[in-house]
């Protein structure tokens, strides 16, 4: 109920609200002093805690004529801080970007839910962050974005931050161990950091070892996870899925925020369980526990595109343009074959002696290791097998520890195991072989790998095919694309050290995990400025940098086993904004067994990804253990084709009959919800003002604080002066800014401030605006407008404001009545058209401030003001009632219908618990919901009803609260048009 702007009385004072942080009761309000007696100039103060505060009521209108531009000014500013209707799209034109139709869906999508609660799955590169962005400034826009927290990979934080400050001029603050401790220090006990930073970005791995804090902190209004794959809890075996630290912390976010926006390009990893999961965060009826799902019931929560569905421009153009993948042959020497043939047989013999033993799995990482490092360089090998040979002497141990186990886990099966992760589970990986080989195998082991060490450090460089091919590629493709940059992804630091060494090809530039993001933005930017670069980069390179202005051209030194991190690189260059047709080539050694099965998986990945919609959806196929395993073992190719087929089946199988196929697949009614965008951008056209209009105000505004505007053209360069410099984050010094989007986007511009109404500057000149609705000379609240269609009478301007049950402002309508004069000089009958008496309030025609036309006004018009206000007032009164009963039906058909969907939850969560009573054939049985809750294993049927019975009941309640209209008030006057006729020239 409080916004920026609003006067209030506190301890016998009357402050102006600067800042507002979080809804309702639990509200911190900053304020400033608003009059002149003696006492602090700023004051925080907690709104349910202080009895004794009110809102001013805006002054009386009297019949004073003053500045028409300055009553134009005050229904601007109202116009651009108000809380619009949920259908209208009113923010959407204000970041640094070229809206297409395509990103506005998941904004409208979600505008019209009575809470934002949205899986955002498109796919890599069409811009997950810019739509999430769209969607948190129209939630600001409308006052239900006060407190935002950004839950993502560690090295994306910085992105995020830029991003939304560039893109949007939203001031998010990283949330670190240093940073949670400063603002301790900085803020009373009693003020959580997380109500302190009211916009922020922190790491999924540092959030999930701060659960308690978050817990502890006032809900947020919004919470967005980015890659929120990551935060799936794991499977577990059919039916099954059990808990990880990050998806308990996913479950505490979800529960402690109003609106949740997921964000992922690879929601479904081939385990329903899993992908289940990620539903029930948005709402627990979404999935039932063993992922089964209803996609009717789902479709309203997914916004899913696939790149080659996806058009911009007019003509419409495909965002995506790919050449199909160029493979790179190399044949391989007679001794790197021999090296290939060694590991092979080497795999085979190990795994065959160990099958069904308790060192089978470790054994099997360690080689699958091996294997995958073998084609990927001599040196990446080398390395491997010298860390192996340094292990072989560990004496034995009983068991392997849990979090080995759990790491090596992840290692096989992760959708996207981070590069100091990866490194991690191979060293664990080659570490623990030794601790877990019978005598006779450990001392063959010890021989085998001395005899690969020795023909692998024979090797160099110059003996080296795979090397030798590249050096090949480069001068034939520099000869025939002078100055053409190329991106060479390899999946191993090793390989990138030994390419950086001896390639020989230069200029050479490098990207890798241990590179802070920070410095990995100037290579990028001196890649992107040096003709013929060469970047080097591992797959830290795939998550989170966008090359799209850099580069066109992509070559794989070795192409993953796991296809999801595949298009992740390939994402980083084939994304919105791409000008170029890009090309993609990757090198394989020929005439290698693995290589020849690998070729055979990507075909029938690829056949998949065709049937389905993307790699993402069919990641969990060439994960499989049976398939690797296979592999390793060195069976037959068609019994591993077998295997493939039979884990391709059962993805298949799962999609289509859980119904996750259709919602894996592209949106089929997104078309319409895009005309359906342009619609209610067209409708904000109309509430807000137009581009000439905002800068005028802004520049007035500027100017009448003490400060100036120089410069004519697009870019001005702005001195707030010293009444502005008081307001939070608007810049000490004076700035170069523009109006104008285009000339933001341009890169030269991208140093230039962007002025939209989420600007600190702005922000402020649009409180100091709001606050003429406080002054004692109301005479700039009325003007006199010449009109010449025989029409003249008064048209006066509301304020209404209509709030829910837990204290949040629904909607704000600013609401134009007009009372026409009638022949005998009396008020007639209000108007009953709201729409053209909007259009009147936005026509402007030109304000006079003749004296004639004002001696006229107060002779014709001035005796019926006070009834023509009355009965404006009670015309206005009527259209906020109107609305809000409206309003009223739309929410509770709303929360009717969640409660439906909650009790169908109950009744079937109830029903799953029995059946896995009477199926079960352990002790105890899992509900997997209550997994992340401490909860994942219960011992009576009567427990696991107790623990979903109180579940429901609390969900129940929470859905009690925000669904009702709970006040409403009359029309607030803003301000009078005195509409005076005169002769047509």
């Amino acid at each position: 109920m409080y916004e920026r702007g609003m006067r209030v009385r506190l301890r016998d004072r009357l402050w102006e609200v600067e800042a507002v942080r979080g809804a309702g009761s639990e509200a911190f309000l900053d304020l400033r002093r608003a009059d002149e007696r003696p006492g602090p100039r700023h004051l925080t103060v907690l709104a349910g805690k202080e009895p004794t505060i009110s809102l001013e009521a805006a002054t009386e209108l009297r019949f004073e004529p003053g500045n028409a531009v300055l009553l134009n000014e005050l229904h601007d500013a109202l116009a651009l801080t108000m809380a619009h209707g949920r259908g209208d799209l009113l923010a959407v034109e204000h970041g640094r970007i070229d809206v297409e139709p395509y990103q506005l869906v998941p904004v409208l999508v979600g505008m019209r839910q009575p809470r934002v609660r949205l899986l955002v799955a498109d796919d890599v590169g069409l811009g997950k962050t810019i739509e999430a962005g769209l969607v948190l400034m129209e939630l600001a826009r409308r006052g239900r974005a006060d407190r935002v927290l950004i839950a993502c990979p560690a090295g994306l934080q910085d992105q995020w931050v830029e991003e939304m400050r560039f893109r949007f001029n939203l001031d998010f603050a990283k949330v670190d161990s240093k940073k949670w401790l400063e603002v301790r220090r900085d803020n009373p006990t009693t003020v959580s950091p997380w109500t302190a930073i009211p916009y922020a970005v922190s790491s999924i791995d540092y959030l999930k070892n701060n659960v308690g804090a978050i817990q502890a902190a006032p809900p947020f209004d919004v919470v967005i996870i980015d890659e929120a794959h990551h935060v799936a809890r794991a499977y577990a075996g059919e039916g099954r899925s059990s808990a990880t630290d990050r998806s308990r912390l996913a479950r505490a976010l979800a529960d402690h925020s109003r609106e949740l926006l997921l964000l992922s390009a690879t929601p479904h990893n081939g385990y329903q369980e899993s992908f289940a999961s990620l539903l029930q965060l948005l709402s627990p009826h979404l999935a039932a526990d063993d992922g089964r799902l209803d996609p009717e019931l789902v479709q309203p929560y997914i916004v899913r595109r696939l790149k080659g569905d996806v058009t911009r421009g007019e003509p419409p153009q495909p965002i995506s343009r790919r050449l199909p993948p160029q493979p790179i042959e190399v044949r391989p020497t007679s001794r790197e074959k021999e090296i290939h043939q060694r590991l092979r047989g080497h795999s085979k013999r190990m795994l065959h002696a160990l099958r069904g033993t308790d060192s089978y799995y470790v054994q099997a990482f360690a080689l699958e290791v091996l294997r995958k490092r073998a084609l990927s360089s001599p040196y990446a090998l080398l390395q491997s097998l010298r860390r192996r040979a340094e292990n072989l002497g560990i004496p034995p141990v009983e068991h392997t520890g849990r979090q080995r186990m759990d790491v090596l886990q992840q290692y096989r099966g992760d959708t996207a195991l981070p590069e100091a992760d990866l490194q991690t589970a191979e060293e664990l990986a080659l570490e623990g072989v030794a601790a877990h080989l019978p005598e006779d195998h450990l001392r063959e082991e010890q021989r085998l790998v001395r005899r690969l060490l020795d023909m692998v450090e024979a090797l160099s460089p110059g003996d080296d095919s795979k090397l030798t091919r590249l050096q090949g590629w480069l001068e034939g493709f520099r000869a025939g694309r002078r100055g053409e940059r190329v991106i060479l992804f390899t999946e191993y630091r090793d390989t990138l050290d030994y390419l950086e060494k001896n390639l020989g090809h230069g200029p050479l530039l490098r990207i890798d995990g241990t590179i802070p993001l920070g410095k990995r933005r100037a290579v990028l930017e001196r890649f992107a400025a040096t003709p013929g670069a060469i970047l080097l980069a591992t797959d830290a390179a795939g998550e989170g940098l966008n090359l799209q202005d850099a580069c066109h051209v992509v070559v794989h030194y070795e192409l993953p086993w796991n296809p999801n991190r595949l298009e992740q690189r390939n994402g980083r260059v084939d994304r919105y904004g791409q000008p170029h047709v890009v090309e993609i080539s990757y090198l394989y050694l020929a005439e290698t067994r693995d290589e020849e099965i690998l070729q055979r998986l990507r075909d029938k990945l690829f056949t998949i990804t065709k049937q389905l919609g993307s790699s993402s959806d069919v990641l969990g196929v060439a994960g499989r253990s049976d398939v690797i395993d296979g592999l390793l073992e060195d069976i037959d190719a068609e019994e591993l084709e077998q295997r493939l087929e039979r884990a391709v089946q059962q993805v298949r199988d799962y999609l289509e009959r859980s119904g996750a196929l259709v919602l894996m697949q592209s949106m089929k009614n997104e078309k319409q919800i895009e005309s359906e965008t342009a619609a209610a951008r067209e409708q904000a056209g109309w509430l807000l003002p137009d581009f000439d209009e905002f800068r005028q105000l802004v520049a007035s505004m500027v100017r009448q604080c003490g400060g100036s505007v120089t410069g004519n053209g697009d870019i001005v360069t702005i001195e707030p002066g010293p009444l502005l410099k008081q307001y939070p984050l608007v810049p000490q010094e004076g700035f170069q800014a523009t109006f104008n989007r285009s000339v933001a986007l341009e890169p030269e511009h991208h140093g230039i401030a962007f002025l939209t109404p989420a600007h600190p500057l702005v922000r402020a000149v649009l409180q100091r605006v709001r606050t003429r609705l406080y002054d004692e000379n109301a005479a700039n609240r009325v003007a006199v407008r010449p009109v010449v269609d025989g029409h003249g009478g008064w048209l006066f301007t509301y304020v209404g404001r209509i709030t829910s049950d837990d204290g949040r402002v629904l909607e704000e309508p600013l609401v134009p009545v007009f009372v026409p004069r009638s022949a005998d000089g009396t008020p007639a009958a209000p108007s009953q058209d709201p729409s053209a008496d909007l259009r009147r309030l936005r026509q402007r025609p030109a304000p006079s401030g003749s004296l004639d036309i004002i001696d006229k006004a107060r002779r014709e018009l001035a005796p019926g003001f006070d009834a023509a206000a009355l009965l404006s007032q009670q015309e206005a009164s009527r259209r906020i009632a109107v609305r809000a009963e409206a309003l009223r039906e739309h929410l509770t058909a709303q929360s009717q219908r969640l409660h439906a969907d909650l009790d169908r939850w109950h009744t079937a969560e109830l029903a799953e618990a029995e059946r896995r009573f009477a199926t079960s054939a352990g002790d105890t049985v899992q509900l997997g919901l209550f997994a992340d809750t401490g909860h994942g294993a219960f011992h009576t049927v009567d427990e696991a009803r107790a623990a979903v019975d109180d579940e429901f009941n609390r969900r129940r309640k929470a859905l009690s609260r925000g669904y009702q209209v709970a006040d409403v008030t009359d029309g607030e006057p803003v301000g009078c048009i005195v509409c005076v006729e005169v002769p047509a020239c």
